[in-house]
């Protein structure tokens, strides 16, 4: 539109682009402090222009080309997998500090203190061997000492419980910030082929995907729409057409496992004819009826799960060393305290069931009814103390863990003796290399945990520096929108006044 008019929607055009990028630096300053929030930008562009003959082309003005987001895709990929490294160690550090919590090495009294104390105990005994007192000290040092170990194991196995419980847990979290994923992909897939730019939903979007980088590896891709697909293991969590689940395994049995499908412990547990270990996360794909759902096992590496799930495999193996420990501890003293005759009950009761020795350890409760009835010698004569003796001397004698028939059959009844495995420890090493095992895996995880921390932070800075809102920027950007309105509403106004002298004044 040439002449008058076409200035008026030129000067109209200003004010309403104008007027655009204003309200889309007021939503900026809005959300400020909102967690996940993109900037946005409005993107000006000229209007399409005319050919006016014998003069040339002329401008029509402004237009918006849309608002955008000002991210950088490739800096939150490197978020999402730093987060999820950093989440496995500092879970896995958490996890492992009770544990070491619960070795309570080195202690005063502590489990390898108590252990001294019973071995001094049973030299007294071999000095005083008909003293009743020192028959009862040693009855009571054995107590404590087997309390000690029983609660730790105790401890030990509520733990690893409580970490499955957790897995679980976390698990049915996962899922539900998978289907919400899938709810805002549905969303932005609607907003999106209708033409329109879904930005907030697009941030949904993306704190999403961080919350489950958080909880398990995960790979992701988008497609033109804006739309969000998840991968973990190489295995499709969510695509355009499906959606699986991460069910987990909370207890296990000959030939069978309980699975709390999707996570759910309360009502959602079933049972699969397939046994896998306890922590055990399985990819989850819904059948035609709730039976009829497949399983299979999926590695989570990193993420909390990932933390969780290495954390239990830690627990279950310095539970089996305490078992070992409590087996050998308790078979060699049984041995020499049979004179030979039997090992897994005597002195030290540890039951029949191999994995819950050291939570069935205890003093035969013969013997802590009656302490006098302690043989210290090897025979009855007064003064005869080689018994005692000879168990003290356990402490400093060699063995392999869990101590084998072999050993145990090597017992000299003349030298009450075993034969010392030239590569096997003694009680208090065997003890304190599964305590050193623990704080090592616990040191390495909390320099891990530093360094990915460092690295997040980094990360995050520079995310903040691409999309994060700067109230002076944006400030500055109200005044010069507003001074643009201000312009061509200016314009307007003289437009007006000039019509009024055309068409009032010269008679037109």
């Amino acid at each position: 539109m040439v002449g008058l008019f076409g200035t008026l929607g030129t000067a109209t055009s200003g004010m309403s682009a104008n007027q655009v990028a204003l309200q889309t630096s007021s939503h900026n300053i809005a959300n400020t402090n909102t967690d996940g929030y993109s900037r946005q930008r409005v993107l000006l562009q000229t209007s399409t222009p005319y050919s006016l003959p014998g003069v040339g082309t002329l401008g029509t003005g402004v237009q918006s080309g849309g608002v955008e987001r000002i991210v950088d895709d490739f800096v939150r990929g490197q978020i999402r997998d730093s987060n999820s490294q950093y989440q496995f160690s500092k879970q896995k550090s958490d996890t492992l500090g009770q544990l070491e919590d619960m070795f309570n090495e080195p202690s005063d009294n502590g489990l390898m203190t108590q252990l001294s104390t019973l071995t001094s105990s049973w030299t007294q005994l071999a000095n005083n061997p008909e003293l009743g007192t020192a028959k009862t000290l040693v009855i009571q040092n054995a107590s404590t000492f087997a309390d000690t170990l029983r609660g730790m194991a105790t401890n030990i196995n509520q733990l690893k419980s409580d970490t499955i419980q957790d897995v679980a847990k976390n698990a049915l979290d996962f899922n539900e910030k998978v289907t919400q994923l899938k709810d805002l992909n549905e969303q932005i897939y609607k907003l999106t082929s209708q033409g329109e730019t879904p930005n907030d939903l697009l941030d949904s979007r993306d704190s999403v995907l961080k919350d489950l980088s958080g909880l398990a590896n995960i790979t992701t891709t988008t497609d033109k729409y804006g739309r969000a697909f998840v991968q973990s293991d190489g295995q499709d969590i969510l695509t355009v057409d499906t959606q699986a689940t991460l069910s987990v395994v909370v207890g296990s049995q000959t030939g069978q496992s309980t699975v709390a499908k999707d996570g759910n412990t309360v009502n959602g547990e079933t049972t699969i004819t397939t046994a896998y270990p306890a922590g055990t996360i399985l990819l989850t794909k819904a059948g035609t009826t709730a039976d009829q759902s497949t399983y299979s096992p999926l590695t989570i590496s990193t993420g909390t799960l990932g933390g969780l799930q290495n954390s239990a495999n830690e627990i279950q193996d310095r539970l089996q060393e305490l078992n070992d420990f409590a087996e050998t501890v308790a078979k060699t003293t049984n041995t020499v305290f049979t004179d030979g005759k039997q090992s897994n009950s005597g002195f030290f009761e540890i039951g029949n069931d191999s994995a819950n020795y050291a939570e069935n350890f205890k003093v035969n409760e013969a013997l802590v009814s009656d302490p006098t009835t302690i043989s210290a010698g090897q025979t009855a004569a007064t003064g005869d103390g080689s018994r005692a003796l000879a168990i003290s001397k356990l402490a400093t004698t060699k063995f392999g863990y869990p101590v084998s028939t072999t050993e145990l059959a090597s017992y000299d009844q003349t030298t009450m003796q075993f034969t010392q495995e030239t590569s096997g420890k003694t009680f208090a090493s065997a003890f304190n290399n599964m305590v050193t095992k623990n704080g090592i895996s616990k040191q390495q995880a909390d320099n891990t945990s530093a360094a990915q921390l460092s690295v997040l932070n980094q990360l995050e800075y520079k995310n903040e520096s691409t999309s994060g809102v700067s109230l002076n920027e944006e400030m500055s950007d109200v005044i010069r929108f507003q001074q643009g309105f201000q312009a061509n509403a200016r314009l307007l106004s003289v437009v007006s006044e000039m019509l009024d002298t055309l068409i009032n004044r010269t008679g037109v």
